[in-house]
């Protein structure tokens, strides 16, 4: 049986109520909320927030696409969002400041964020070995991606709409979503009768 890399949003608050920091936990929460890519999340700066219209810009030298798109920040993440940006001291440009203020968080440090939170609310699971002996893990910040884009398509929001979210030039990727894994399919038709 083949083991799905798809994690339930169930799982994801489990995964959101171990994370010790709130700054960690923003960020955690936009990535699955916005299915920014984590590179394109961690740099972002003040300036490209816009919690007035609910967006946030991303540059087209920080997309993997290289073109400039706006993502939709849910509504209900923006009252802690806006908390979140009133704490930073004065004068910080990035939205996830780091150590050193004049720079932000690394991937590596929400890969270890996410991967220790997984852990403690037992969402964790290998699904293969690595070529050096590594466990490669489910739960990852492109797992979060992956669930925000099966997430909005179970509430209903067009695959055109999904697919200027989360940046793909070509609609074909995006329709990957489409194909679930047989749990997640079963799931959905728990309601569907003849």
């Amino acid at each position: 049986m083949a083991v799905t890399k798809l994690i339930s949003v169930d799982d994801f608050r489990k995964l959101v109520n171990e994370v010790e920091s709130e700054r960690d936990r923003i960020v955690i929460v936009l990535l699955f909320g916005t299915g920014m890519r984590v590179e394109e999340l961690v740099g972002t700066k003040l300036e490209d927030v816009d919690t007035v219209k609910g967006e946030i810009h991303i540059h087209a030298s920080r997309t993997k696409t290289r073109q400039y798109r706006d993502v939709i920040i849910p509504q209900s993440m923006i009252p802690d969002l806006e908390g979140w940006i009133r704490s930073l001291p004065e004068g910080v440009v990035w939205l996830f400041p780091g150590r050193d203020p004049s720079k932000h968080i690394s991937q590596r440090w929400i890969r270890m964020v996410i991967d220790k939170a997984a852990c403690s609310a037992g969402v964790q699971r290998p699904y293969a070995m690595a070529g050096d002996g590594r466990s490669l893990n489910i739960v990852s910040p492109h797992t979060l991606r992956h669930l925000h884009a099966v997430a909005a398509l179970d509430s209903g929001v067009p695959l055109n709409d999904l697919q200027a979210q989360l940046g793909h030039t070509d609609l074909k990727t995006t329709s990957v979503y489409l194909k679930a894994d047989i749990n997640h399919r079963r799931k959905s038709y728990e309601g569907f009768e003849i």
